[in-house]
């Protein structure tokens, strides 16, 4: 009898030992889907919709509403490199970007909306009432407008038009607005709330500029998701933010007022 139990108790053991490494194996292949957070590449701040490094903002905000309990990781990057950042496997998803059909990336619907504007001073007395009016003059920009704001304006401003030599590109748009009140152009192209927040924090007065509506009403973006089924659970949550008022009380939180949102029939 004690023969046997020593002998037994060895094959157990060895069983559990061997067994060991297959379970720490395993314990370590999940770990990291379940933790690892998931990558949001966003542009620098710009204020209101980009806050305080990627903390708040209005798309900071419905991106964390519309992907609840998941851990995220916001990437800032220059607003020129958030269109390649999924492609290129730096993030899984990439807000305020705009569809393309032939680049393997799975597009939301477009949630979020610019209103871009030419801003001149009024002391400068500019008749600015069309794109073709720009002509002529130093123009202020964000890197990517000529290929955002229709045929007109890229008419003009694409790398190999007329008026390049006119016109300045920003990453940041901070630069941007610091840019026009240091009277280094006389024409500033830029989302009106981006501008105004900018303008107020440099100790400027809006009242001091005229907005030059010569745009469509808004550019629109979306999300750009790696995962298809992520992009549908976005869009079916971003419906239901619309349906119960959420999505507005965050545009309000930030002083914000769209003449149309998503969220319009």
């Amino acid at each position: 009898m004690i023969s046997t139990f020593h002998t037994v108790v060895p094959v157990w053991r060895a069983v559990f030992i061997a067994a060991m490494p297959l379970v720490l194996f395993l314990a370590g292949c999940q770990q990291p889907v379940t933790q690892r957070p998931l990558r949001v590449a966003i542009s620098l701040d710009i204020p209101p919709y980009v806050i305080d490094r990627a903390t708040s903002g209005i798309e900071v905000d419905l991106v964390r509403e519309a992907l609840p309990g998941k851990p995220i990781q916001f990437i800032q990057m220059p607003y020129h490199a958030l269109q390649a950042a999924v492609p290129e496997g730096r993030a899984d998803v990439a807000v305020a970007v705009l569809k393309f059909s032939d680049d393997g990336v799975f597009y939301s619907k477009e949630f979020i909306a610019f209103h871009n504007a030419a801003i001149t001073r009024k002391s400068a007395g500019l008749e600015i009432d069309r794109v073709a009016d720009l002509a002529g003059h130093k123009v202020l920009a964000w890197q990517g407008a000529d290929l955002e704001l229709g045929p007109d304006f890229k008419k003009l401003y694409a790398p190999n038009g007329p008026q390049r030599e006119n016109y300045t590109a920003f990453a940041d748009q901070a630069d941007q607005v610091r840019a026009f009140w240091e009277a280094e152009a006389d024409v500033i192209v830029i989302d009106r709330s981006i501008f105004d927040y900018f303008t107020a924090q440099a100790g400027h007065n809006t009242g001091d500029v005229v907005y030059h509506t010569i745009f469509s009403e808004a550019t629109e973006f979306g999300a750009g998701f790696k995962d298809a089924g992520l992009r549908d659970t976005f869009n079916q949550r971003i419906v239901e933010l619309c349906e119960s008022g959420r999505f507005l009380q965050v545009l309000k939180k930030y002083h914000v007022e769209w003449p149309r949102t998503i969220c319009d029939p």
